[in-house]
């Protein structure tokens, strides 16, 4: 790190500018840690067994639906029973066609935005299949009115067979099917329809009754399958939206408390990192967030569309995933960074005594408040009452850090002699392989509270939380 010097000045505050490389190395160390642990085989094979489990589930209660649809729809006309005979089997092929594809994705383990692009590829093609078979469906109806030749007793017969069996294709899709989510009002609007042409079947008025019923019952039937495409499409993208939170759920539990590092990037044995800690809460909102979109996914009244769940899939969750991961490695950072302060005072402290007449007492070194992510301050006395503290204390976001030499003389302040001192630890530090700037005065006198270590020490209330987690076996 080059630190630019800015000149000496009178003030009884020496600020040096210190980094330490390793700390670069122990955040790329914390980066591969997470990498490995994101590929942890048991928890994705957990994983994997509970979402083939949720898979199942839905296969299932959507092969259910549709055997209950064609069960309602039995006593259907030979006509009307053939067109929807070929549209269950279009809508049984398309939900084959999904598990291949699953499946497929399983054992390529594709990305998740390829496979929801293919989803919403196929069901945009199951649309545009269905609406090209009704089309073919109006065509051939239409010959039929045309041969009829103006026979207004066949006409009524078969107006009345097609208005019979538009309702029993409304009353399957009533029922059965889901159409208020996905095609609000269209089954009452279909249904008002319907009576229209059911009145004129009543009163007998041929080819105006034939083409109502035709239409209603053409309408109804593309209803019935655009709604179980729409299902099937939203299941699937639920699917993806529950794999993706629920594995980003348990990356942020396996990942709160890794193996702690050393400098060199080694796991530190015995030892783990509380990452919301050195993070300061940083996991706790990433959990925050993960748990709004599981509330999401999991939501009982579905209000969250198939787009809003591809989206939760294929953006937020892995944007959450890279930010688990800069988190971890920040946390691990900051954690060497405030071993480095330990380490920096004390080679601060032996170059002081020995550049001068000021030793260290035993028990005059604590972090401000007891908050190992804070500043490291140690104190040395003189025997005329003189006191020197030293403050290493983070800077920037907490993976480098400032080191002040802060004097407080007891009779009148020599400031070439803190000069001198100032001059003295730096070059030491640069001795230790520490990348130290030149001396720089700083702008405002000593802080009188900062001798006070008994004070400086205790923790305010807020910080409870942190003491306690500090306090526990193993954990840093």
């Amino acid at each position: 790190m080059s630190c630019e010097a800015r000149g000496h000045g009178m003030s009884g505050v020496k600020r040096i500018t210190v980094d330490e490389g390793q700390w670069a190395q122990a955040q790329q160390a914390a980066e591969r840690l997470r990498q490995v642990n994101r590929e942890l085989p048991g928890m994705i094979e957990a994983l994997r067994r509970e979402q083939q489990a949720a898979a199942d589930r839905v296969a299932a209660e959507l092969t259910a639906r549709q055997d209950a649809v064609d069960r309602a729809l039995t006593g259907l006309s030979e006509q009307a029973r053939r067109i929807e005979a070929r549209a269950s089997q279009r809508l049984r092929a398309q939900a084959a066609q999904l598990r291949q594809v699953k499946e497929a994705a399983d054992q390529e383990r594709r990305e998740t935005r390829e496979i929801l692009t293919d989803q919403e590829r196929r069901f945009e093609q199951g649309l545009a299949h269905e609406r090209e078979e009704r089309e073919l469906q109006v065509r051939e109806l239409r010959d039929e009115v045309a041969a009829l030749g103006g026979d207004r007793e066949r006409a009524v017969s078969l107006a009345a067979e097609l208005a019979a069996d538009a309702q029993r294709v409304a009353a399957a899709i009533a029922a059965e099917l889901p159409h208020e989510r996905y095609a609000p009002g269209r089954l009452a609007e279909l249904t008002r329809r319907l009576a229209i042409a059911e009145g004129n079947v009543r009163a007998r008025l041929g080819e105006a009754a034939l083409v109502q019923a035709q239409e209603a019952y053409l309408q109804l039937s593309e209803l019935r399958a655009e709604v179980e495409l729409r299902d099937r499409e939203w299941q699937e993208a639920w699917l993806a939206a529950d794999r993706a939170v629920t594995m980003l759920r348990e990356q942020i539990r396996v990942n709160a408390n890794p193996p702690a590092l050393n400098a060199t990037g080694a796991p530190a044995e015995g030892f783990t990192l509380d990452v919301d800690y050195w993070s300061e809460g940083e996991l706790s909102r990433l959990e925050e967030t993960a748990a709004r979109l599981t509330a999401m996914v999991a939501d009982p009244a579905r209000t969250a569309s198939a787009q809003e769940l591809r989206h939760v899939a294929e953006h937020e969750v892995p944007e959450l995933d890279e930010a688990l991961t800069e988190v971890v490695a920040r946390a691990q950072a900051r954690l060497l960074a405030s071993q480095v302060r330990v380490n920096v005072a004390e080679i601060v402290v032996t170059a002081l005594e020995e550049a001068t007449g000021y030793t260290w007492e035993e028990g005059q070194a604590t972090y401000a408040s007891g908050d190992q992510r804070r500043a490291f301050y140690s104190k040395l006395r003189h025997l005329d009452s003189s006191e020197i503290v030293v403050e290493v204390a983070p800077d920037g976001n907490g993976e480098a850090c400032v080191l002040r030499i802060l004097s407080y003389d007891a009779g009148v302040p020599d400031d070439e002699e803190r000069v001198r001192r100032a001059h003295a630890v730096a070059d030491t530090l640069r001795e230790h392989g520490l990348q130290a700037g030149l001396p720089a005065a700083d702008s405002q006198e000593a802080d009188p509270r900062l001798v006070d270590f008994d004070a400086l020490r205790h923790p305010p209330q807020q910080a409870g939380r942190a003491a306690a987690a500090r306090a526990e076996p193993g954990r840093v």
